[in-house]
Parts: structure tokens; sequence; C-alpha cells
């Protein structure tokens, strides 16, 4: 499956490479490293799409425990299970709440 990197560093430039979970914008030598998650994962056998609406910008942390489910996203943004508070979203970042319900219900959040 062939991702849109475009659309990856889109959503990492809008939140200026901080992670919408902790905050952490992590410094290297070439410039901030930031990741573009998908909420509802891409390619089989999700199907989730390479859209804006279905991405996240995370550090790399957030990501993997994102992507195992250590914590998910509620459709008002708080944070459950591992993790507590609420994800950060800016106004013009309009996320598919039904990739949100997608990742809880995989990950037993419902």
């Amino acid at each position: 499956m062939v991702r849109d990197s475009k659309k990856a560093l889109d959503i990492k430039r809008l939140y200026n490479y901080e992670c919408q979970v902790c905050g952490i914008a992590i410094k290297t030598k070439s410039g901030f490293y930031a990741e573009g998650a998908h909420i509802k994962p891409h390619g089989r056998p999700h199907d989730g799409d390479d859209s804006i609406s279905n991405l996240i910008c995370l550090c790399p942390n957030c990501h993997v425990m994102f992507d195992k489910g250590t914590f998910s996203i509620n459709n008002d943004l708080s944070l459950i299970g591992h993790l507590s508070g609420s994800l950060t979203v800016d106004e013009s970042h309009k996320i598919d709440r039904k990739n949100l319900e997608y990742h809880r219900i995989s990950h037993g959040y419902k």
C-alpha cells in the first residue's frame, strides 16, 4: 500500500511537529521529528484511508502506544486507557470520529 507522504507532512507541519498527545517536539540535527499516525490503520485488513481526517501527529513513543492500543481516543478527544488527558486538536483539523470509534473497538475499549 502506497502512502501519501505529503498528507503526513501536512499534519506534522500543522502541529509544528509537536505530539498531539504529550506535546513533545523532538529536535534533531536536521530539524524536528514527528510521525503522521493513522487512526484507522492504512491498508488491509483495516482499509483506513490516507486522509488528514485519519491522521494525527505523534511522537514515536505515543505512535507505538496508540498502534498497540495502550490508549485510545474518545469522540470528545479525551484519552482512555493507560494515558490521561486529551488530544490537542487545531480547529482546522477535522478528525473523522468513525475512525476514532474503529480504533477503540479494535483495541477493546468499547
